[in-house]
């Protein structure tokens, strides 16, 4: 499967992102989302993404989709709630 362009992040959000990453404070599950959404804008490819993360594709692309339509905001909220 072809992989998508680097992803694009809106204004501010790469040290927003580069901050979670690096929190010790921060969660888990939302540290390893913004790290996804940095390498996504590195143009790294998905597969290798999720090969580092330990999470499958499927996961690292409906992430990549989750920050392309809402930002980082996106990247707390939890599916379905």
């Amino acid at each position: 499967m072809a992989n998508r362009p680097a992803l694009v992040l809106r204004e501010g959000d790469p040290e927003r992102l580069t901050r979670t990453v690096r929190s010790s404070s921060a969660a888990a599950g939302l540290a390893q989302r913004s790290r996804i959404v940095l390498l996504a804008a590195q143009g790294v490819a998905n597969e290798t993404i999720a090969e580092r993360i330990g999470w499958p594709r499927t996961t690292v692309l409906a992430w990549r989709r989750r920050y392309a339509a809402r930002g980082p905001a996106r990247l707390r909220a939890d599916l379905g709630r």
